[in-house]
């Protein structure tokens, strides 16, 4: 298998993900703060407004774009961290099934909450509430899906390490 990255950079990934993020929940909050906090017609909270409100007025693009990367980002995150742990030309070591098997689980739950987050943006609060919160769930249960299929694998692999046969590849 060819990688196009070569796995000491891999750091990049959740660092790309957690700027996107952060930069979309930033320009969401200034604009709305700056706008004199106004109040949108699909907004529940009188006082604070969601971020889906207010990306489902007037930024629309910003929230897609911002939700689109970081959920790249994020389903790339957990194959690569699943790719490199796993991988027998890594570290010359072959994976008991069970853990293939929870890790390849991350790896879906991670693109699920991945597609949910590019969903919900497309449907957002404004034109199709009923669709935006089933969307939520889904990316939030895909997230927690996803971290405790990881944990499960990672904390397996402290408590009983494995004998590499060599540390680099």
């Amino acid at each position: 298998m060819y990688i196009l990255v070569s796995p000491s950079r891999y750091y990049i990934l959740p660092l790309v993900g957690g700027i996107a993020w952060f930069l979309t929940l930033s320009i969401l909050l200034i604009y709305w703060l700056a706008e004199g906090r106004p109040v949108y017609p699909s907004q529940i909270n009188p006082y604070i407004a969601f971020i889906s409100d207010i990306g489902a007025h007037r930024l629309k693009p910003v929230f897609f774009v911002g939700c689109t990367v970081t959920a790249i980002a994020y389903a790339a995150t957990i194959f690569a961290a699943h790719h490199v742990r796993s991988d027998p030309r890594m570290y010359g070591i072959r994976d008991p099934l069970w853990r293939r098997v929870v890790s390849a689980l991350a790896l879906i739950a991670g693109v699920a909450a991945s597609v949910g987050c590019v969903c919900m943006s497309v449907f957002d609060t404004r034109w199709a509430k009923e669709l935006h919160r089933p969307m939520l769930t889904m990316t939030f249960a895909g997230i927690a899906l996803s971290a405790l299929c990881t944990e499960i694998v990672y904390s397996d692999q402290m408590r009983r390490s494995a004998g590499y046969k060599r540390w680099r590849p």
